[in-house]
């Protein structure tokens, strides 16, 4: 009997919450009660008499924390007090989708417009306003997992990409998140992908070159995972390195590229059989969903990974529905 093994990103997803259910005058405590548990202790305001709705879409990948965010107006802010009682330890990511936000830290301030980037330390003191609402991608991600010279940005060191400035590392990140609180059809991203891509940005590029290379050329594995085409030449192509440099840089992970392809397929597999649309599926729509060319490859890979027929975990998942 073979034991029973979880994908490598430990994909917790949490329900979403929404303020529709809760009474008016609750909403804003509920709201920051969630928040301080799923992403980050906030304070919350609106204006006078205004209504506030909101909602959010969690996921939490061991260290990493993703949500999509949308509500009404009002303005949050990252109290000194808050910070002392529920410290997150964190860097924090916003990638604005609609409407113009303020972001002031340390007497400064920035309006942040869709397709902007917003880097900051989530246990910094800082307020955001969202005077037309808010609908952004946010990012919590633990500084223990980021290599040393990608802790920063320090409090009062916010790190600001425009959309203009067309950063491939920035549009990488804001896709995976974007995907993976995507409600329609969601895809968990590598946590390490995550990892590399927010080493990058925070350090400004002044990371190992083969982090460089490996976080575009997973993000590209990403994109394209349900693509059966996907080639280590399409990848190194997309990178700008060789094929040969990119087998290096999957060596240097402990993995070849085919196997990391493999992998990461099996783990959207796996997703997709143990979540709610399990019993609408079958074996065959998963293995061509997620970009195998052979039902049969699929089912034999599948059990040698999770130890379970990819069958019998779908019926599983079915009952529990």
């Amino acid at each position: 009997m073979h034991a029973t093994h979880t994908p490598s990103a430990a994909v917790r997803p949490v329900p979403a919450f929404s303020t529709a259910r809760v009474p008016p005058e609750l909403r804003l405590p509920a709201w920051e009660e969630h928040n301080a548990d799923a992403l980050i202790a906030l304070k919350c305001r609106t204006r006078e008499g205004e209504e506030f709705r909101a909602r959010e879409d969690n996921l939490q990948l061991g260290r990493v924390h993703l949500a999509r965010v949308r509500s009404t107006a009002h303005s949050v802010e990252r109290s000194l007090d808050l910070i002392g009682q529920q410290p997150t330890g964190a860097v924090a990511l916003f990638v604005s989708l609609h409407g113009e936000a303020l972001f002031e830290q340390a007497g400064r301030r920035q309006i942040l417009r869709p397709g902007d980037l917003l880097v900051c330390d989530a246990d910094g003191h800082f307020v955001r306003g969202f005077a037309d609402g808010l609908d952004e991608l946010a990012l919590r991600v633990d500084r223990r997992v980021l290599p040393e010279e990608a802790r920063s940005p320090a409090p009062g060191e916010p790190l600001i990409i425009r959309r203009s400035e067309a950063s491939p590392y920035g549009r990488a990140i804001a896709r995976l998140v974007g995907r993976a609180v995507d409600g329609h059809d969601p895809t968990p991203p590598d946590e390490q992908t995550i990892v590399d891509l927010l080493s990058v940005l925070v350090s400004d590029g002044a990371v190992r070159p083969h982090v460089l290379h490996r976080a575009l050329a997973c993000a590209h594995v990403e994109d394209r995972l349900r693509d059966p085409r996907l080639s280590a030449t399409e990848v190194a192509q997309a990178v700008g390195i060789s094929v040969r440099q990119l087998t290096r840089v999957f060596a240097d992970m402990g993995k070849t590229f085919p196997r990391h392809v493999l992998g990461r397929r099996l783990d959207l597999a796996h997703n997709l059989l143990t979540g709610p649309d399990a019993p609408t599926l079958s074996t065959a729509g998963v293995a061509a969903r997620c970009g195998f060319r052979s039902t049969a490859h699929f089912s034999q890979t599948f059990q040698e990974r999770f130890g379970i027929a990819a069958g019998e975990l779908r019926r599983a998942a079915a009952k529990r529905c």
